[in-house]
């Protein structure tokens, strides 16, 4: 386990925050969470009006700097600018990779060939590049986190949702390995694995938010704030892997407990269920 890095008030010199997907969701959550600690943030997103509309709030609320960029991260013009901007920031404390978005509920073979190249850039070179263009600047201060966004589906191989799970679990694999290679940094890395969580991500993918999403009970769905405040948490402590939620972590370890085939047809029939 690598040292904490603590992002409470008073822990840390003001720096600068850069969010990607900060428009709604665990990214605004992050934003909002973050602005309230006193970071300067640079918040990245494609909906322009969303990102201005939080980014006035919390100008007013925190008196902070907030800097919008809109951009699409498959776009590989939109993505080398963002990279620039993140290589700039000499005061960068923290940069979240955040941005993402779901797709599935068919064969893989089925599904449109431009919305898995989309995925792959989105995930994945996009989470590359920008970790690439920040760890000098980090590095050179001694001191910083990059908090990659994952989710506890990077545990499973999903049917169905072929690539979401596969580039998922890239990004954790990804964020663990470089973890290892900068414990003598100062600079933190974490894989954030959070399961079902209340944001309009389901909803974009046709689900009825009121009917998907449980309450209460062992499968109850996780507010953005909870899985901010157990993002930050875990750095605090120094976990790398980071899985908010007791039934979520119980359900990520279930690989490790039960034999593949078992798995391949009870996740065989789960994505089944799913899809219909």
């Amino acid at each position: 386990m690598n040292g904490g890095y603590d992002l409470s008030k008073g822990a840390y010199e003001k720096g600068v925050a850069f969010i990607t997907g900060a428009s709604s969701g665990i990214g605004a959550a992050f934003a909002r969470e973050l602005g309230r600690r006193g970071f300067d943030l640079v918040l990245t997103g494609r909906r322009r009006e969303r990102l201005e509309a939080l980014a006035s709030v919390l100008t007013h609320d925190y008196g902070i700097q907030v800097e919008v960029v809109v951009a699409e991260l498959a776009k590989d013009e939109d993505l080398e600018a963002l990279a620039e901007k993140v290589h700039s920031q000499d005061q960068l404390e923290i940069l979240i990779n955040n941005a993402g978005f779901g797709a599935g509920g068919a064969p893989f073979h089925e599904q449109d060939y431009t919305v898995h190249q989309a995925m792959l850039k989105a995930h994945m070179l996009a989470t590359v590049r920008l970790t690439y263009a920040a760890l000098p600047v980090l590095i050179a201060r001694g001191r910083g986190a990059i908090i990659n966004v994952s989710s506890v589906a990077a545990f499973f191989p999903l049917p169905y949702h072929t690539m979401y799970t596969a580039t998922k679990e890239f990004i954790r694999i990804f964020s663990e390995s470089l973890a290892i290679e900068l414990r003598a940094t100062g600079v933190r890395v974490q894989a954030l694995c959070p399961g079902f969580t209340r944001t309009d991500f389901h909803a974009r993918l046709g689900f009825d938010p009121d009917r998907f999403y449980q309450t209460s009970g062992p499968l109850r769905a996780m507010s953005a704030e909870e899985v901010v405040q157990a993002s930050l948490r875990c750095l605090a402590r120094g976990k790398v892997i980071c899985v908010p939620g007791t039934t979520n972590w119980i359900v990520s370890h279930l690989p490790c407990l039960i034999p593949r085939p078992l798995e391949h047809w009870l996740l065989g029939r789960f994505s089944r269920l799913m899809a219909t």
